[in-house]
């Protein structure tokens, strides 16, 4: 792969990534509560979520299974629904969890497992991830080369631009809880917390509802099938 598709590709899905989306929103939600659970350790649990979403995207792409999806569009549906869902519940959660739950929470470690689920769901669940793959990861592959290395490259690529723009955000939400006492701040950055979560979920809905990311993939590759 020529050094100047690397760099390009590299401008065009760091541009992607810094661009707040669902998958910032549960990032940042993940970093705002005060205590072990949260900072840059909470926010370590969806970032690595959101980077295995993207593994599972490439190996769609590469292997063409991007097909499957289009084949059984309500069971795609189905799924993003269960990711809007998901995360509205979680966002209701943390906003009735009231003070002696938020001091669990401060007294525990952070939930990478939870946090990792978070970021998954919400990257599988997310139709511009397969207007992305379906637009975007083509025209940087060379048919005659072999794609399989070329696929390798740009999913490592996109680790790099993945963490960095979600840590970028998540520095941000550390340094933000910082500002306070954590006695004092704490049931306010909870809230926060809750309303991006709630956020992200309701970006999610209106994606769906509009369907326009999933029709745009679909007649893309139907144009080139075609």
């Amino acid at each position: 792969m020529a050094l100047e598709t690397i760099l390009l590709f590299l401008i065009t899905d760091l541009t992607f990534c810094l661009t707040p989306g669902p998958a910032t929103l549960v990032t940042v939600s993940h970093a705002l509560p005060h205590g072990p659970a949260g900072g840059m350790r909470g926010a370590l649990g969806p970032i690595v979520g959101v980077n295995i979403g993207n593994f599972l995207w490439y190996g769609l792409t590469a292997f063409g299974l991007i097909a499957l999806i289009q084949a059984f569009p309500t069971a795609y549906s189905v799924l993003r629904w269960i990711g809007v869902i998901y995360l509205f519940w979680l966002g209701l959660r943390m906003l009735r969890g009231g003070h002696s739950a938020l001091a669990r929470q401060s007294a525990e470690r952070a939930s990478f497992g939870r946090g990792f689920l978070n970021g998954l769901a919400v990257h599988m669940s997310n139709p511009k991830a397969l207007l992305f793959y379906t637009a975007i990861i083509p025209p940087f592959i060379d048919p005659d080369g072999p794609l399989l290395l070329q696929f390798a490259i740009l999913a490592g690529l996109t680790v790099i631009t993945e963490t960095t723009g979600l840590t970028f955000y998540a520095s941000l939400a550390s340094r933000a809880r910082k500002l306070g006492r954590a006695d004092q701040a704490q049931p306010l950055f909870q809230k926060i917390a809750a309303a991006v979560l709630i956020t992200a979920a309701l970006i999610l809905a209106w994606w769906n509802l509009t369907d326009g990311a999933m029709q745009s993939a679909f007649n893309l590759t139907q144009g080139k099938m075609g």
